[in-house]
């Protein structure tokens, strides 16, 4: 079945208002078309048309969150004055992207939906709508999010809207207005029933060779995100960890596993000549929105003519990418690890010389979606002779062919929602585990390597609603190409560090790190040093005395069988990997005379231990101030052009209580040395639309 009949039998169930810009139209109803007396067809058709509403949802959610942020700029000879007048921040109640009125649609639909339906109807031995309830409220609560991004606080809704008086009731009562706190702690109690559920999502069939299932959001991503954006808003370190709990029980359910995938475009040689692998954002959909293609059947979208070269925009493009987009991809460390003939080698970009707009500089992502290409003199000049596709909108990089037009845009896709997974886990106090999904990728592997023991035990004691600790991550699921797991067969690699989608390797990049104050690691690295020393020692000594090297987990059956044990651990410089060596002496005179001289200097575990975990500690800090930069930079590299660069500028801003930092950011669109005065309207925390 087309997409766009099944969409159509649910179109004229309800409407709520139309794209107009007065107060009443905001909830203006039409009464003869409400459909209340829901039959089993009719809520399938009711939940098709939801989605219907939220086409129109689509064009305004990249253009309000790619064109008031910094990584694109437009044309204003071939922008029209709507986009224009978004890019300048001068955006009034009458611009065609600030129409209210489509999402009270789908507020009132999904209202509809839940007041009318038979929640206690049982088909089968099971209610028979369970799967659609939970899909329309989360669409509710999703919809509600979006309203608090765009306007701050807005007209609060739960009941049907069925007459133009109730409208009126609403509109005239001042006080009926949620702010960002109040949705998130609704929808957040609204959901929570279906968290520890195993509700999957409504599916009937494919679509335009889509999934209908893909159309719908998952009930426990919702709640994740609904904590995240509460948490930036209130400052609130319960609610990331709330938020960290609920991404990790989506990532991790069983048989429903979210991995990042290891899709990756790179450099396929040391040379640095040639591009190879992929980079795709196709297979990383989780949630999407079905579109039609055509005018005349639907709802459909413009966005494809806005970053690409086609007949209709006579080849012009009005939305480009910034300088800062691409000072920020050039500002990046390539990094290729190669193993040739028993040779190991890394080789950075920073070697590479390219010429100053270089695509081909640092991160490879930019390079991948974004053609640039010219034709010849045969085309008048009509017609423009710089051609330019964006491939997360194209399917092809031909500058002849047909135009097209969107079949679905992507709501939530995996490596995006990784991204905030990050952030959460740095502001919940995890900024190790966090910069392991930048550069490492998780797995137990990881855990266990790159995360501190005092990390770690925090992370375990934060338990999940039904799958464990923040430290379970199960090895035969999460595997990064170092884990143990890797070498074994038919086991396939599922996670890497987001960073090496576009920067190669970021597991051997020595530029791409935490920082380290020497100040405070200054007792480890004397530790470490004296350790190494020993360690000379004690190997010149092993052939003297009866020491043996015995594995690390055989430790308690040679406490309870051997006098004096000896053991101590040492962290291998630039491998940050850590070995343990365990001596044992059957001679009670050298044990003791070993043992003694430990003592005499003060090298026990226990005190390498308290060492590292001292420094850690006093780390934490600097560490999420760093990777909260490092963080909002791979959200830019990785979701470009996608809609959600002034959210994540927004999420930063709030959490920051920093009312000017978007205006900031947005003045270096031009390149970091520009200001660009458009984003000096943003100043003062002013990021909300006008409500009609």
């Amino acid at each position: 079945m087309k997409t766009k009949s099944i969409i159509f039998s649910g179109l004229l169930l309800l409407t709520v208002g139309a794209a107009t810009t007065s107060c009443e139209d905001m909830l203006s109803v039409e009464d003869e078309l409400h459909t209340t007396n829901l039959t089993p067809q009719d809520t399938v058709y009711q939940l098709m048309g939801i989605v219907n509403r939220m086409q129109s949802l689509v064009d305004r959610t990249v253009v309000l969150g790619e064109l008031r942020a910094d990584l694109v700029d437009i044309d204003p000879t071939v922008a029209k004055t709507s986009l224009q007048d978004v890019m300048n921040n001068n955006i009034s109640t009458d611009n065609e992207y600030n129409q209210i009125a489509d999402y009270y649609a789908v507020v009132n639909a999904c209202n509809v939906y839940l007041a009318y339906v038979d929640s206690n109807y049982v088909s089968h031995n099971r209610k028979h709508f369970e799967k659609e309830i939970q899909a329309v409220r989360v669409f509710r609560a999703w919809t509600y999010l979006e309203l608090a991004k765009m306007y701050g606080k807005v007209p609060f809704i739960l009941d049907p809207v069925l007459t133009s008086g109730d409208a009126d009731d609403i509109l005239a009562n001042a006080s009926n207005r949620a702010d960002m706190n109040t949705i998130c702690t609704y929808f957040i109690t609204e959901l929570l029933p279906y968290a520890s559920k195993v509700i999957d999502m409504p599916d009937f069939g494919k679509m335009n060779d889509m999934a209908s299932s893909t159309f719908f959001i998952p009930a426990r991503l919702m709640l994740a995100e609904l904590y995240l954006w509460r948490g930036c808003f209130t400052q609130a370190q319960s609610d990331f960890v709330e938020a960290c709990r609920y991404y990790h029980d989506y990532f991790c359910f069983t048989g429903h596993e979210v991995t990042t995938g290891t899709v990756a475009v790179t450099w396929g040689d040391r040379r640095m000549r040639n591009t190879s692998g992929d980079y795709s954002i196709t297979d990383d959909k989780i949630a999407i929105i079905p579109l039609d293609t055509c005018a005349y059947d639907g709802t459909w979208s413009e966005l494809y003519g806005f970053f690409n070269s086609q007949f209709e925009n006579n080849y012009y493009v009005p939305v480009v990418p910034s300088k800062y987009i691409r000072e920020l991809s050039q500002e990046q460390i390539w990094c290729g690890y190669f193993e040739e003939m028993g040779n190991r080698d890394t080789i950075y970009s920073i070697d590479k010389v390219a010429w100053e707009d270089s695509l081909e500089m640092g991160d490879l992502r930019l390079q991948a979606v974004y053609d640039r290409s010219q034709v010849s003199d045969r085309y008048t000049d009509r017609f423009a002779k710089d051609r330019q596709h964006i491939m997360k909108y194209a399917t092809s990089k031909s500058n002849d062919g047909p135009d097209r037009k969107l079949q679905s845009y992507t709501l939530f896709r995996k490596n995006i929602v990784w991204l905030h997974f990050a952030e959460a886990l740095n502001r919940a106090g995890f900024p190790q585990t966090a910069f392991a999904v930048l550069k490492y990728g998780i797995s137990s592997n990881t855990m266990n390597n790159y995360v501190s023991r005092t990390e770690r035990n925090n992370l375990y004691d934060v338990g999940t609603y039904f799958l464990g600790d923040l430290g379970s991550w199960s090895s035969s699921t999460f595997v990064d190409k170092h884990s143990p797991m890797a070498t074994q067969p038919n086991v396939q690699t599922t996670m890497q560090g987001i960073h090496s989608r576009g920067c190669g390797d970021s597991y051997y990049n020595k530029y791409y790190e935490l920082p380290r104050d020497s100040a405070i690691w200054a007792e480890v690295d004397s530790l470490t040093k004296q350790y190494s020393l020993l360690s000379d020692s004690l190997e010149a000594a092993k052939d003297a005395h009866d020491i043996h090297i015995i594995p690390d987990d055989s430790v308690d059956w040679y406490y309870d069988n051997y006098y004096g044990l000896i053991d101590y651990e040492i962290r291998q410089a630039g491998t940050g990997s850590v070995v343990y060596f365990v001596y044992v002496y059957e001679s009670e005179e050298d044990s003791l005379a070993l043992y003694n001289l430990y003592r005499e200097r003060n090298l026990t575990n226990s005190r390498m231990y308290d060492a590292e975990e001292t420094a850690y500690v006093a780390s934490v800090p600097l560490y999420q101030t760093t990777l909260e930069q490092m963080i909002l930079d791979e959200e830019a590299l990785e979701g470009m052009f996608e809609g959600y660069r002034f959210f994540d500028l927004m999420r930063y801003a709030m959490y920051h209580n920093d009312p000017d930092f978007i205006a900031t950011q947005v003045a270096r669109r031009k390149g970091a040395a520009n200001h660009d005065s458009r984003a000096d309207a943003l100043k003062g925390g002013k990021w909300y639309l006008p409500l009609p």
